[in-house]
C-alpha cells in the first residue's frame, strides 16, 4: 500500500494562557506532501515545565524516527521503541535540571506500507474523517470524565460541561526506576481513501470546535485545506487554553491486487462491526508498549489553575 498525501497545514496558538506549553512536529503551519508522521502534544498545565516535556517528547519522537523507511511496514513494536526513547528522554531531562513533575500528552499519525498508525496518550485527539460519511474514527480522551461516561455514570451530554474535565488519567511524564509508564492506546487502520482527512489536536482546540463542525468544514467542497485549517484556527484562537492541530489530507492510495483483495475479505468478514459508531474500518486496538518497566494508570490534574 502506497499512501499519497497532499501538503499538510497546522496552526499553533497560545490562546488565553499565560504561556504556551502545546508542541508539534513538524513545527510549521505548511508541511511537504512528503513528510510521513505528525504529533501534537500538549504540556500537563498546572505542574512544572510542560512545555519542556511536549518539546522532549517531539524532539525525541524525531530523532528516533529520523532513519525509519515508511514505505516499510511500522508495527507496534517499532513503535514502542520509539515511545521507550521518548520517555527515556523524559527521564534525562528531568536528572539534568528538568522536573519529575511534568508531563505531556501525545498524539501521533504515521502512514506506512500497511496503512496509518495512530496513538495517543491523554486528552489530545486523533480524528479520521471521510467527507460526506462522517468520522469514522475518534481517539477516545484518557480523561476522568470520559471513563464516567464508558461506565455509564453520567452521558456525553452531561460530559461536554462537566466541571472534573481538567482530570486526565494517562501523561508521559518522567519516573523513578520504581514507577510505571502509562500505556499508548495504538490504533491500525487500512481503510484509507483518496479524500480522507485525518486530524490531530490539543484539548484546547475541543473547547469551541465540536465533532458537527470539524466535519462540516473538513467537507465543505468550496474551502481549500488551508482555509479549512485556517477556519478551524479563526473557532479556536480565543480558546482558554493553548490550541494546536493539524490536518492531513489524502491524495491517493495505491493497491496492488493482493492487497485490494485483502481489504475486500475483510469488508465481508466485519461487514457487523461496521454497525457500531467509530467503528467503521479494519483496526487493531492494542494497549502495549515494551519497556523496561511495568505500566499503569496515573491520574494528572489538568489545567489546575483554569
Amino acid at each position: 500500500m502506497k499512501i499519497l498525501l497532499h501538503p499538510a497545514y497546522s496552526f499553533y496558538q497560545q490562546g488565553k494562557r499565560d504561556y504556551q506549553e502545546d508542541c508539534r512536529y513538524p513545527d510549521a503551519d505548511s508541511i511537504g506532501e512528503k513528510q510521513r508522521y505528525f504529533l501534537v502534544c500538549d504540556g500537563v498545565g498546572g505542574s512544572e515545565k510542560g512545555e519542556v516535556a511536549s518539546q522532549t517528547v517531539c524532539m525525541a519522537f524525531s530523532k528516533a524516527l529520523r532513519n525509519t523507511d515508511f514505505t516499510d511496514v511500522f508495527s507496534i513494536d517499532s513503535f514502542g521503541k520509539v515511545l521507550d526513547s521518548a520517555y527515556d528522554a523524559l527521564d534525562q531531562v528531568a536528572s539534568h535540571g528538568g522536573s519529575m513533575d511534568m508531563g505531556t500528552t501525545l498524539t501521533f499519525i504515521c502512514f506506512h506500507a500497511e496503512g496509518c498508525m495512530m496513538a495517543h496518550i491523554g486528552d489530545s485527539r486523533i480524528y479520521h474523517i471521510r467527507p460526506d460519511m462522517g468520522i469514522l474514527y475518534r481517539s477516545s480522551d484518557h480523561s476522568y470524565v470520559n471513563s464516567l461516561v464508558h461506565n455509564g455514570v453520567i452521558s456525553p451530554e452531561e460530559a461536554v460541561n462537566h466541571p472534573q474535565s481538567n482530570i486526565i488519567e494517562r501523561c508521559m511524564e518522567p519516573v523513578e526506576d520504581d514507577q510505571s509508564r502509562c500505556m499508548a492506546t495504538v490504533m491500525q487502520t487500512k481503510d484509507i481513501m483518496a479524500g480522507d482527512y485525518f486530524f490531530l489536536c490539543s484539548d484546547g482546540v475541543l473547547h469551541d470546535l465540536t465533532d458537527d463542525n470539524l466535519v462540516t468544514i473538513i467537507s465543505n467542497p468550496e474551502m481549500t485545506d488551508k482555509d479549512k485549517i485556517n477556519e478551524i484556527a479563526s473557532i479556536s484562537r480565543d480558546s482558554s487554553d493553548n490550541n494546536t492541530a493539524c490536518l492531513i489530507h489524502v491524495r491517493d492510495v495505491v493497491m496492488d491486487e493482493k492487497e485490494e483483495k485483502d481489504i475486500v475479505d475483510e469488508d465481508a468478514e466485519n461487514s457487523i462491526t461496521k454497525q457500531i459508531p467509530f467503528k467503521k474500518y479494519h483496526q487493531e486496538e492494542v494497549e502495549s508498549v515494551p519497556s523496561n518497566k511495568d505500566h499503569s494508570i496515573w491520574r494528572w490534574i489538568k489545567n489546575i489553575f483554569n
